[in-house]
């Protein structure tokens, strides 16, 4: 999960839920602010009391926090159980986030079968770097067939995909050009039409 964690720490930070009532938006404020001046361990705690109570972004943020060792001990396994969590109630950061660990075997032993399920689901919500493994894992046949019309479809999104990181983008559009090579003209404008015709589910 190289590339998973910079991208969460954009929005978890910054927007984790702001509709949250009473007590749990005054502890959300205090983590978050705590966050932000680098108390890490103050932070956490505020959190954890809303992640338990199945807030989904805050479930990744508490991931975050133990994939990267702030304010705990650096722990795969328990960032994979947070993720999990928040996968679970259909949160499409949490299905690509887990779904990535699983993809690496980080935290969890690798699991393409169980990877591609999730990563489809967050590609479907929208998620570029989720399109990009999934374009690779139909490509290479991993946790679905070998299906080079879906890895170019799913490959197309990810490197036109706003969300995707900056470092990933040259490799998602690697990935769509030898992909490429593989089909007929038609095959191509049929696949780009309809890429340029997909919308996110909400």
């Amino acid at each position: 999960m190289r590339r998973c964690l910079p991208q969460l720490a954009k929005w978890l930070v910054l927007a984790l839920c702001l509709t949250l009532p009473g007590l749990a938006r005054a502890g959300l404020e205090e983590g978050k602010q705590a966050y932000r001046a680098g108390d890490y361990a103050k932070a956490l705690e505020e959190f954890l009391p809303l992640a338990d109570a199945g807030d989904a972004a805050v479930q990744n943020q508490v991931a975050a926090m133990y994939y990267t060792g702030l304010g705990v001990p650096k722990d795969y396994a328990k960032a994979a159980e947070w993720f999990k969590k928040s996968a679970a109630s259909g949160n499409p950061n949490g299905q690509y986030c887990l779904g990535k660990l699983l993809y690496y075997g980080q935290g969890v032993p690798q699991n393409f079968d169980d990877a591609a399920k999730l990563l489809a689901e967050a590609a479907i919500a929208g998620k570029g770097g989720a399109q990009y493994l999934l374009a690779t894992l139909y490509l290479y046949g991993k946790g679905v067939a070998h299906n080079p019309v879906k890895a170019y479809f799913w490959s197309i999104l990810a490197a036109d995909a706003a969300d995707l990181p900056p470092e990933d983008k040259p490799g998602a559009k690697a990935l769509r050009d030898q992909i490429q090579g593989m089909l007929s003209q038609r095959q191509i404008a049929s696949i780009k039409t309809m890429a340029g015709e997909w919308a996110p589910r909400k």
